[in-house]
């Protein structure tokens, strides 16, 4: 984590501890990387099995961890209808395992963005150690070339970082092909009233994303999928379980296995923050304030 970063968030929490802060591009990528932009090692212990994915996966009680991941992933792949000879687009890629394993899996062609300049290494190597034509680029996805088109575009956990939404499924709608389809996978509040919360367990999971979080309800995103010219096509819920069996059956016990190491990769404070951000989400799962699911659309011509 950048410690000039830190100390403005820190005198900024009074002000900026609320969600739909309105950045200025360049101040929203400073932001939304605040969280990734560290040793990729730090994340892939955190992560752990194969593909290194900081999202919730399907069923993960009932699976390894690794197995529960792949299960997600194969069912992103079911709804986006993946081919042979597709190209598909992810945006928020992380450090490349899910575009890898489906390229991988699916035979299928990958770009994914991300704001991490740490995290193009990693997935670049992941990339040709499986032998896939997968791509990489630190890119924000205002920056998406409309002429560059897309069978499918998804993302899982991300769109939360996007102040402007709407502005996102417009882009989307742009640069999919007429029978595109578009998948996203986010945390969702289960009712309005949740959206301005200023406790201070709020304030710090939101600061640990730079105050880039902006949790909306369902509702707010289907509304803007519908403005954007999409057509539902599926909504899946995930038992918020699954999220919480994670979390606290392998992340933070990755965390206090590897607690000196990850140490050295960044700091005492990160370390204690990470971990004090992952309880928090579980103590907010408890609280029944999140819905978790998967959307997917297609453009409506």
């Amino acid at each position: 984590m950048s410690e000039e970063l830190y100390e403005i968030l820190k005198e900024k929490q009074g002000l900026d501890r609320n969600l739909y802060q309105n950045f200025n591009k360049k101040e929203q990528e400073r932001r939304v990387a605040y969280h990734y932009e560290v040793d990729a090692n730090f994340f892939k212990i955190l992560t752990g099995g194969e593909w290194n994915v900081y999202s919730s996966p399907m069923g993960s009680s009932e699976f390894s961890l690794n197995d529960a991941q792949e299960r997600k992933l194969d069912e992103f792949a079911k709804l986006m209808k993946l081919k042979p000879g597709m190209t598909i687009l992810e945006v928020g890629c992380g450090w490349g395992g899910p575009l890898v394993y489906l390229c991988h899996k699916y035979h299928v062609k990958g770009v994914g963005i991300t704001l991490s300049e740490k995290a193009i290494p990693v997935a670049t190597q992941r990339a040709k150690d499986y032998g896939v034509d997968a791509q990489f680029f630190v890119k924000n996805w205002q920056d998406l070339d409309n002429d560059n088109k897309f069978d499918a575009i998804y993302t899982d956990e991300v769109i939360v970082h996007f102040s402007d939404l709407q502005g996102f499924f417009n882009k989307a709608k742009t640069i999919l092909n007429p029978e595109g389809i578009l998948v996203n996978k986010e945390l969702h509040f289960k009712h309005s009233i949740h959206k301005h919360s200023m406790d201070n367990l709020s304030a710090h999971i939101n600061r640990m994303y730079g105050y880039s979080g902006n949790y909306r309800t369902l509702l707010d995103e289907l509304s803007m999928i519908d403005h954007a010219g999409f057509q539902l096509e599926k909504i899946i819920d995930i038992p918020i379980e699954d999220y919480r069996y994670a979390i606290e059956n392998h992340w933070i016990k990755n965390i206090n296995r590897n607690k000196k190491h990850l140490e050295e990769l960044t700091s005492k404070r990160h370390v204690y923050d990470i971990k004090l951000y992952l309880k928090g989400i579980n103590k907010i799962f408890l609280a029944d304030v999140f819905g978790l699911h998967i959307v997917a659309v297609k453009p409506n011509f």
